[in-house]
Formats: C-alpha cells, sequence, structure tokens
C-alpha cells in the first residue's frame, strides 16, 4: 500500500511540476521580448506569413480597428495610403462618394473643388 501511495505521490508531483514548467508555449514565447521581436522579424521577412498575419489582422472587427488607428496615425504609413488612393481612380471615386455622404463634409468637397476650379481659371 505503502508503494502504491508513494508512487501516486510522485507521479502527482512529476504532474503538477511538468505542468507547472510548461505553460502555452506561444504566451511563453510571445511574453520574451526578445523572442517576440525574433517572431515578428520573421513574419516581417516572409511575405507569405505577412500576408497571412495581415489577413488575420484585417479579418477581426477589434484587431481591424486597432491597425487602421494605428496607419492613420503613422505619418510615413497615412502618406503611402492616401498616395494609393490618390492614384487609383476607383479609390478615389469611393472616396470621394463615401465623403459627401455627410451633409457638412459634401460642402467641405465641394469648397475644395470650387478653389481648384478658380485655381485652374487663373
Amino acid at each position: 500500500m505503502t508503494n502504491a501511495r508513494n508512487l501516486l505521490m510522485i507521479g502527482g508531483i512529476a504532474t503538477v511540476l511538468a505542468v507547472a514548467g510548461c505553460g502555452d508555449p506561444v504566451h511563453r514565447m510571445l511574453s520574451d521580448p526578445a523572442t517576440r521581436a525574433k517572431v515578428f522579424a520573421q513574419i516581417v521577412a516572409d511575405s507569405s506569413l505577412t500576408r497571412e498575419a495581415a489577413d488575420q489582422l484585417i479579418g477581426n472587427d477589434t484587431a481591424r480597428a486597432l491597425l487602421w488607428e494605428r496607419a492613420l496615425g503613422n505619418g510615413t504609413a497615412r502618406q503611402h495610403l492616401l498616395t494609393e488612393v490618390a492614384r487609383d481612380r476607383t479609390l478615389l471615386d469611393g472616396v470621394i462618394q463615401f465623403a459627401v455622404q455627410d451633409t457638412a463634409m459634401r460642402g467641405h468637397v465641394l469648397t475644395l473643388f470650387k478653389g481648384m476650379q478658380m485655381a485652374g481659371a487663373k
């Protein structure tokens, strides 16, 4: 009986130690700043991983909102986005159509267009 009890106790202790030491490997990896930086560097370096990460971020409502907030808050990223919209007639048409749905913004857009017309007439 003592041997069975000792074996059970040793097994329980071994299990507790194993579970305590393991945890979630992804959480452990991402909680270490150096390892996290290596993971992100690898994602950035591999275009298929970058696309997959972007799809995951864009596909989640909360993550998408944070992503756009960060992108629009970054001057370089914002400038790149605006340049891409300005070069694509379909995107530009879409932005203008969304903008003029709001009465105040419609007035602002029309004022901008009138100013451009006046500047072009000189």
